[in-house]
């Protein structure tokens, strides 16, 4: 799995439920902006295990009849949600954001995880940027997980949310 897809598909869901997000890896170009957006980074990831040795038990695999094996491991993200906006938009511009991703968030699940927490900062002008900037960051549970017929059958772990067992 490659961070910058976690990032992506947070951005996403963010402009799926109309509010304007850009996914930020390092070394990206900042776009002149004309009005308020969310800028997405990942800033923490911690993955613990689960069983014995990630190992999560076996499956039945409804498409095939056949039984998988699943691993898989807890994981936590925090995602930084930098709400940017010009100078001449105002304070009010950032503050106007927030209460929508707030309430997306609150009333959404994005893909695969729980939302646990949002935090957020002052707004203070970014002169580096020329722009105002509001940090928030969401903190949220998921589950990595990869299932095949055999240990050597996994290629790659894909991000869900709270496994119901």
């Amino acid at each position: 799995m490659e961070l910058e897809h976690l990032q992506e598909r947070m951005a996403q869901f963010l402009r799926d439920h109309e509010i304007p997000a850009t996914a930020c890896w390092p070394g990206s170009c900042r776009q002149r902006l004309e009005g308020a957006q969310v800028l997405v980074s990942l800033t923490k990831m911690d993955c613990g295990p689960v069983g014995m040795q990630n190992y999560l038990g076996q499956r039945l695999d409804e498409a095939t009849g056949e039984v998988v094996e699943w691993y898989g491991q807890k994981a936590k993200l925090e995602f930084g949600l930098d709400i940017l906006a010009p100078a001449g938009a105002g304070a009010g511009a950032c503050r106007g954001l927030l209460e929508k991703l707030v309430a997306v968030l609150h009333d959404k699940r994005p893909e695969g995880l729980t939302v646990r927490k949002l935090t957020c900062e002052e707004i203070k002008f970014d002169q580096k940027e020329g722009l105002l900037r509001l940090g928030c960051a969401v903190s949220c549970d998921g589950w990595l997980w990869a299932s095949g017929y055999e240990a050597a059958d996994i290629l790659d772990f894909t991000l869900r949310g709270d496994w119901n067992g």
